[in-house]
């Protein structure tokens, strides 16, 4: 028999439609879209955090346009009716409200103050809130033309002294209108043929139980001390301010006498006893310690107080002198503005409303 061998096997060639597909394409464009999105998520993390920072820093701002109104409170908050205007600061606005909490006497209570900070950025506005308790007191308030705390000498004088004011109305700051002569002690003054006293009442003796500081809110030692409202001038050591200083207030130390060459306007605080020449004239406030003696003719648009530091002694001597006294509204109440202690900040009272 013949052998033919072994018979070779034929291959048949594959389809190129069956041989397996390539990855690579696919595994490229998923990284590249997986790239995409965590590119996308940092821009947007990124853009979070610019709008988070930004709304930090108009909050920031808010928070201090809120202490600035605050601070604006403290500074010129008085009695008997506590108001700030609106705080318009570069970037935003403060509103402050007052809130009474408690009376201590008559002109001086203590306050919530809250203030408001806003700051507008586009279309978003960002508010920050604090707030704290103030003592707020208003200006010495007189309650007679004339304030004797003591008692007279045993002239009179003569003249006028009139508690009346046809224009009180004009500056509601100080109660219009008022006795002619207001004392604690006594006797007033006695009208006569020679002295005609006016007001509402004409004399008016003050209740022992009340003291001055709580009638007139006029802080004696307050207007003596370091502490309290600044005088624009200190005699001694200042000269004398010259006849065209507006309304200032000069405090006078010691004892002293004044002429018709110191004649003036504003507040008068004298520590000792005040003596006043012929022709001196003032209009505003007068507030003397001790005695006041008379040693002329005077005249006064506003009002004079005598025996303020408590003393024993002789409040007033008038000597029989003539005097015009008649009370100003208008100009005791721009007088006593510059007495006025400007309002404090009680301490360990500063919160911030959430």
């Amino acid at each position: 028999m013949c052998s033919l061998g072994k018979i070779p096997r034929l291959r048949v060639p594959v389809p190129a439609e069956a041989a397996p597909r390539g990855f690579a394409l696919p595994s490229a464009m998923l990284m590249l879209l997986l790239v995409s999105l965590m590119a996308a998520a940092g821009f947007f993390i990124t853009w979070i955090d610019g709008q988070s920072a930004r709304a930090f820093a108009r909050s920031t701002q808010a928070f201090y346009v809120a202490e600035s109104g605050l601070a604006t409170a403290v500074a010129i908050a008085e009695m008997p009716n506590p108001s700030v205007p609106p705080v318009t600061l570069g970037v935003g606005t403060a509103t402050v409200s007052f809130e009474p909490l408690l009376e201590l006497r008559t002109g001086e209570a203590v306050y919530r103050a809250e203030s408001l900070g806003q700051v507008v950025s586009g279309g978003a506005t960002f508010e920050r809130s604090v707030g704290q308790l103030l003592w707020v007191a208003g200006p010495p308030r007189v309650p007679g033309a004339l304030v004797l705390v003591g008692s007279t000498g045993l002239i009179p004088p003569e003249g006028m002294i009139t508690g009346l004011d046809a224009f009180g109305s004009a500056c509601p700051q100080q109660p219009s209108p008022v006795a002619g002569v207001a004392y604690w002690g006594g006797p007033a003054p006695a009208p006569d043929s020679a002295l005609m006293i006016a007001g509402t009442p004409p004399d008016r003796p003050m209740p022992a139980a009340v003291s001055v500081a709580a009638e007139t809110g006029i802080r004696w030692a307050e207007l003596l001390a370091s502490f309290g409202p600044i005088p624009d001038a200190t005699v001694p050591p200042d000269p004398w301010p010259g006849a065209g200083a507006g309304s200032p207030y000069i405090l006078m130390r010691g004892s002293g006498s004044l002429g018709p060459g110191s004649s003036g306007r504003g507040a008068l605080v004298v520590e000792g006893d005040l003596a006043l020449d012929d022709g001196f004239a003032w209009t505003g406030l007068i507030l003397v310690g001790g005695a006041l003696v008379l040693n002329g003719d005077i005249s006064v648009r506003g009002s004079v107080a005598s025996g303020l530091a408590g003393g024993s002694g002789v409040a007033a001597d008038f000597g029989g002198h003539r005097v015009d006294l008649r009370f100003d509204t208008c100009a005791v109440a721009a007088a006593a503005e510059g007495l006025t202690a400007p309002a404090a900040a009680i301490p360990g009272t500063w919160y911030e409303v959430w």
